[in-house]
């Protein structure tokens, strides 16, 4: 009897102390969470990162930190609106592609992470002054998802177009976009101090600080946006300004005039204050694996939406690029890149609109060869100042050596030594000698598992410039996407003279998109365009992309404008596709109405394909 009585009061205190370890969980921690399939999960607020006005980023940086030592595979965020400012935010250095180098301070770096999901479960992720979203560096098998991120005062800036005269422009500038006209009479558009509540100000430092940030939203350019369809004005082009823009008030709270000689444009319509800078990238996914953005709404980011460099494995589905705020700007750049990727890019039912520059340019890089130091070793220069820093090269690489003048690869070569003695200039030693034929001039590009490319379902529309630069070597397809862009809405591209982007497609299908409209201003030669950079001499002999189909798309277009020109490409067929007579926009003056142009290309054909009301 004794011994039943002390098993059940045994029983009892253990039952106790796992009924109190229960409630424990709940109450104070319920921090981790392990699924069927082992995931250890965390819930941010369990440290410290909930929604509200308050400063989210060292909370963050802690989370994360926690999150790499214990090796947690989810995050969730409590739905909600979470502030970021640079005051507190882990900082490096990074050489972004396309975008400005630089000292960054990043929300969400995650450097040398792995199988990690991050989950905002529908929150908003609110950016203020100059700091990077997310950075993800040397990262693997992670998962962005369900979340949106913004900027409270955007890089760019707009005006309303109240009157136009010879000269001058009368404009109304928002609340939004705070300016001062300087003491010599020129416009300067400012940055507000944003710092989160509590934050302690010394002014006569911050008076100092303003006159640094200032410098994240100067402008060098102007271009108008049509107020009604909220995409570039029909016809509209860059009005190169540079940041030097004189300017005067006017009567009326925020209403000022400006003076250049090319100004022109539509009272009503808005015009836009291009950024000079590419400094704050909302996502920025370097030398990383098997990375996935999925129902991830980009509303604004200084520089690109999206990069990937060096990257194998990019997924970015059900997600946007698009304004918020009233605003007529997403991203004040392309909405996607990549450079020097491989694996597969993928592109599946997303927006990308307003942006200031293309959906996407998929491509690789070329480095100038400088001078020959031995027939092994020679000084390569990356040209284009965007690329500085740039690892472009590693040992065991193969190379191509290209022609400059005529972007013919007329060998190749392992790398057996890189010396980087800054950010232009490497020193390559390779394998064998250097092909005596090379030239100050010439390029050198890595051969590499080329991305294959899959861009599906998607809607590009209302932004600046061109819709997709297409330059992978790897099998791309296009399918079920719909145009509407002011320039090319799909440009095959590359040069070893200007930007120095590697290209050269070598097998594209481009099947079942709606082409509505595009090709209504001064970005491309045809709504498909086929280019290359090559000099006269060698044009009749280079064939820089290939093998091409584009079938069983919709073309609806207003006038008798290209919708195919071909230059230095061979094997090109267009056929199946049904081309529609529309009154969208006025008719163009025309110097040789055409759908087809072919100079320097062979193989090409074109044939069953539908004319609907034309004469």
């Amino acid at each position: 009897m004794k011994e039943s009585l002390n098993r059940i009061v045994r029983y009892g205190v253990v039952r106790a102390f796992f009924y109190c370890l229960f409630l424990y969980s709940l109450t104070v921690s319920n921090a981790f969470a392990e699924d069927a399939l082992n995931t250890l999960e965390v819930n941010a607020a369990s440290f410290g990162v909930k929604p509200g006005s308050h400063d989210s980023t060292a909370k963050v940086a802690e989370l994360l930190t926690y999150i790499k030592e214990h090796n947690i595979t989810k995050v969730t965020f409590a739905r909600g609106e979470y502030h970021f400012y640079p005051g507190l935010a882990t900082e490096d250095y990074a050489f972004i592609s396309n975008n400005d180098q630089g000292l960054k301070r990043i929300a969400f770096y995650l450097d040398d992470f792995n199988n990690l999901t991050i989950d905002g479960q529908g929150s908003s992720f609110i950016m203020h002054g100059g700091i990077n979203p997310f950075i993800l560096q040397g990262a693997s098998n992670i998962s962005i998802k369900n979340l949106s991120i913004d900027f409270n005062r955007p890089f760019h800036n707009e005006g309303v177009i109240l009157a136009v005269g010879e000269g001058f422009m009368d404009l109304h500038i928002p609340e939004a976009f705070p300016y001062i006209i300087n003491d010599a009479g020129i416009l300067e558009f400012q940055g507000v101090r944003e710092y989160p509540p509590g934050y302690p100000i010394n002014e006569k430092l911050e008076r100092r600080k303003d006159a640094l940030h200032a410098q994240d939203y100067v402008f060098k350019r102007l271009l108008e946006y049509d107020v009604n369809t909220r995409a570039t004005a029909y016809m509209a082009s860059d009005i190169q300004t540079g940041a030097w823009l004189k300017a005067e008030a006017l009567s009326g709270k925020n209403n000022i005039r400006i003076f250049h000689p090319k100004l022109k444009g539509t009272v009503g319509n808005i015009m836009t204050f291009s950024s000079k800078y590419r400094k704050y990238p909302a996502i920025v996914i370097s030398d990383s694996s098997d990375v996935l953005l999925d129902n991830v709404t980009i509303f604004h980011a200084g520089g690109m939406g999206v990069l990937g460099q060096r990257c194998r494995n990019v997924t970015i589905q059900n997600s946007q690029v698009t304004p918020s705020k009233d605003r007529i700007i997403s991203a004040t750049a392309d909405a996607t890149h990549f450079n020097n990727c491989n694996g597969d890019i993928k592109l599946v039912n997303n927006l990308f609109e307003n942006q200031q520059d293309d959906a996407t340019n998929i491509h690789g890089i070329y480095a100038m060869f400088q001078q020959l130091k031995s027939p092994n070793t020679a000084l390569i220069k990356i040209q284009h100042p965007q690329q500085w820093g740039f690892n472009f090269i590693d040992v065991g690489d193969t190379m191509e050596l290209v022609q400059g003048s005529s972007l013919i690869t007329y060998g190749t070569n392992t790398v057996a030594k890189v010396k980087k003695l800054n950010t232009e200039i490497y020193e390559v030693t390779f394998d064998d000698p250097i092909d005596p034929k090379i030239v100050v001039g010439d390029s050198i590009a890595e051969v590499r598992d080329y991305a294959s490319v899959l861009i599906k379902g998607n809607t590009i529309r209302r932004n600046r410039a061109r819709g997709m630069l297409l330059n992978s070597r790897g099998k791309t397809v296009v399918e079920d996407n719909y145009f509407h862009v002011p320039g090319a809405a799909i440009l095959f591209e590359g040069d070893a003279r200007n930007w120095y982007e590697q290209g050269g497609v070598r097998n594209v299908t481009i099947r079942n998109n709606i082409f509505d409209n595009s090709h209504f201003s001064i970005w491309g030669k045809a709504i498909i365009a086929v280019a290359a950079g090559i000099d006269k001499e060698f044009q009749d002999v280079s064939r820089y992309n290939k093998n091409i189909l584009i079938q069983n798309n919709t073309f609806n277009v207003y006038d008798k404008g290209l919708l195919l020109d071909l230059f230095s490409v061979s094997n090109v067929t267009f056929k199946n596709n049904k081309v529609n007579k529309t009154d969208f926009f006025p008719t163009r003056t025309l110097k040789t109405p055409e759908f087809f142009r072919t100079r320097f290309s062979d193989g090409v054909v074109i044939k069953d394909n539908e004319f609907l009301g034309f004469d």
